[in-house]
């Protein structure tokens, strides 16, 4: 069956056209607004690892420390509490962010919310970043999946930290807490007891 329209009828199958035209448009330039926008927060973030990295190497030059943490230096004023740009915590994690010194290498990682920068060298031009999990103590599947030791401090029936940690942050804990320095588990086994644990995340590559 043919319908035949009037001008009233053209006139709104034209507007109707014209609307469906708009709305497309609309959600093509929120796409790549949207795009743009966590373009951005992926290049702040990567600029953000990178001030850690630098400021770290200058620390170092003073400490000659294998692992710098994030809080450490926050502690010394290197640097301040550095923003999450992304949803989430209000400021990266200043416990598992760090910078690692592995012979020649120096390696930066950050972590802001789910979204990672992990054991990049510094001097490379672009950063990895990956989202990942919470860790868990429940063993996880599949692939792309970290696997890490970590340790408690227990005095009585108390974790003391409250806490699991990794092995460098956990003696750098232990050490400013007791105000003695621990440069391995095997000394800090012997004032106290030490329980350890065996966690678990995800993580994806996403840009």
């Amino acid at each position: 069956m043919r319908i035949k329209l009037n001008e009233k009828g053209k006139g709104s199958y034209e507007f109707l056209t014209v609307v469906v035209v708009c709305l497309g448009l609309s959600a093509i330039v929120l796409a790549i607004a949207i795009r743009n926008s966590e373009e951005e927060k992926f290049q702040v973030f990567r600029y953000n690892a990178k001030t850690v990295g630098i400021n770290a190497i200058n620390y170092n030059n003073v400490t000659v420390e294998d692992t710098i943490y994030l809080y450490e230096m926050i502690d010394k004023n290197l640097v301040t509490n550095i923003k999450n740009n992304f949803t989430g915590d209000e400021f990266c994690d200043p416990y598992a962010s760090k910078v690692e010194f592995v012979n020649d290498n120096k390696l930066v990682t950050l972590k802001c919310g789910n979204y990672l920068i992990y054991q990049q060298e510094i001097t490379d031009k672009e950063y990895s970043i990956y989202r990942v999990s919470n860790w868990t103590f429940d063993k996880l599947e599949g692939n792309n999946v970290d696997t890490n030791k970590v340790y408690a401090l227990i005095l009585g029936d108390k974790n003391v930290f409250g806490s699991y940690y990794e092995e460098d942050l956990f003696l750098k804990l232990v050490s400013s807490k007791y105000g003695k320095k621990y440069d391995s588990l095997k000394n800090i086994k012997k004032d106290f007891t030490v329980k350890s644990k065996t966690v678990y995340r995800k993580r994806k590559l996403v840009d």
